[in-house]
């Protein structure tokens, strides 16, 4: 039997070696603290049908913490105390949800709590990944599993940008939306969470247009998530093993381009050039010119296909029509003046309204202008949201955690976690656009775990070095 006879034979899907293998991976599945995680994002699709894409996060968080509680020892990074920091500014908060703000409309009741909780139950959910990580072994969560799994979210993440486009007059109950009270599924933001939508339908070129969204829950956090998987699908190559595969990976890169364009999202676009930039910045860096010119060839000959397809007049369009760049820029600046005036350390623990409009305390929203009103101060960018419901101490803490956890990849060239660094990049230019507290600070999570397992690998094995060229001691 020759060579090529037996590769096919050995992974054929009836050969009795591929079954074994198989029932050995699910053995170790069906044992692994591992399984919430996997089943989750490999089964992404059914919660988000289910009414459970984004609360599902949450939840898998909670099995996952279960298991690390257990442990006899929990293992935390370096620079952890950052993070325990901003955690502590963030409790904080809540004694200061109340405070009366000059400008700002006065609150009142219980139910200020829930936002603030809210946001606490992501900010614990996202710091129990990242133990779970780096507590758990290689054999327990290899990395490619997790490398292959943010590939698949990127990949239904193109498939929703298609839906949201072509398919959104479509729209379905989720399960849970069916099962809660008509009370509990009215309220916007709960409804937001728990309908899979495929997209919002919203007036930026001059006329009503959908922007994707599915299978995330607004527009921009597709976009962030978008920009945010694509790093961890290009890490998929190496695990790539015939010219099929190799094809199937550059069909799914052409086909996620359209969808990039229609989906209007400027802030994906500038995340995207800038994280391409610094990909080119480090190759010549490395001296690695070949790549630096492949790089710039596929780079002209997307250029040269845009300009002869519609997607072109789109980008054009939309440059055209800026939007919302006063608003946003208005509402940052009231934020800042706000923080910097009344609580500069540790903000007002939860989003809060301004009396009347930009221009006026005697204006805002009414019956027939629901926009008239500006947007909470601390959303449209979680950069705001951390700068006013943490201060500038929270925000500044937040920001040097994920930077020091970063720090193992951004000297180190030749390693399989370099790519890791890339999210990391496009988190933090996104950061003052969109509001990413939420799957995308969880996507984020997931890289810094990584880097986090790589640091750990790399210091094993200085320490075995040290001990093999260290003078062996005689009696």
């Amino acid at each position: 039997m020759n060579s090529r006879l037996r590769q096919a034979w050995a992974t054929a899907p009836s050969s009795p070696r591929r079954r074994g293998r198989l029932r050995d991976i699910g053995s170790h599945l069906a044992h692994s603290p591992a399984l919430p995680l996997i089943v989750f994002f490999a089964g992404f699709p059914l919660w988000w049908a289910m009414g459970l894409g984004i609360l599902g996060f949450l939840v898998m968080s909670l099995p996952l913490g279960y298991h690390l509680l257990r442990q006899r020892k929990i293992l935390v990074p370096r620079g952890f105390g950052l993070w325990l920091l901003f955690l502590a500014v963030l409790l904080i908060g809540i004694g200061v949800l109340w405070t009366p703000v000059p400008g700002l409309v006065p609150e009142a009741g219980i139910a200020r709590i829930l936002p603030w909780s809210y946001r606490v139950a992501w900010f614990a959910a996202v710091t129990v990944v990242l133990l779970f990580i780096g507590n758990t072994s290689e054999k327990v969560l290899p990395r490619k599993w997790l490398i292959m799994l943010m590939g698949w979210m990127f990949i239904l993440t193109v498939l929703g940008g298609y839906a949201g486009q072509y398919l959104w007059q479509h729209e379905f109950p989720s399960l849970l939306e069916i099962l809660l009270p008509r009370s509990m599924r009215s309220n916007v933001f709960l409804n937001s969470l728990i309908h899979p939508g495929l997209a919002q339908l919203q007036d930026i070129l001059g006329y009503p247009d959908p922007r994707p969204k599915a299978p995330f829950e607004y527009a921009n956090s597709w976009g962030a998530n978008f920009g945010l998987l694509l790093p961890f699908f290009l890490m998929t190559y190496r695990y790539t093993r015939n010219a099929g595969q190799r094809m199937a990976f550059v069909f799914v890169l052409l086909l996620a381009i359209p969808p990039v364009i229609f989906s209007l999202n400027r802030g994906l676009w500038a995340g995207l050039g800038v994280m391409a930039l610094v990909i080119v910045v480090r190759m010549a860096i490395m001296g690695r010119w070949f790549a630096v010119v492949g790089a710039g060839a596929a780079a002209t000959v997307l250029y040269m296909g845009l300009l002869i397809t519609p997607l072109w007049e789109t980008i054009q369009t939309r440059l055209e029509n800026p939007h919302s760049n006063e608003g946003r820029s208005n509402l940052a600046g009231i934020t800042l003046e706000t923080v910097l005036h009344y609580s500069p350390l540790i903000g007002f623990g939860a989003t809060r309204s301004r009396q009347g409009n930009f221009f006026s305390i005697a204006s805002g929203a009414t019956a027939d202008c629901h926009q008239c009103s500006p947007p909470q101060l601390g959303t449209q960018g979680s950069l705001w949201f951390l700068v006013f419901c943490t201060g500038f101490l929270g925000a500044a803490l937040f920001c040097a955690f994920i930077i020091r956890r970063t720090l193992p990849v951004i000297s180190r060239s030749q390693s399989w976690a370099t790519p890791l660094l890339y999210p990391v990049v496009f988190f933090f230019c996104v950061l003052p656009v969109y509001d990413l507290i939420g799957s995308p600070l969880m996507i984020v999570t997931i890289a810094l775990g990584l880097i986090w397992r790589h640091e750990q690998e790399g210091r094993k094995l200085r320490l075995l070095q040290s001990q093999l060229l260290s003078p062996r001691e005689f009696p």
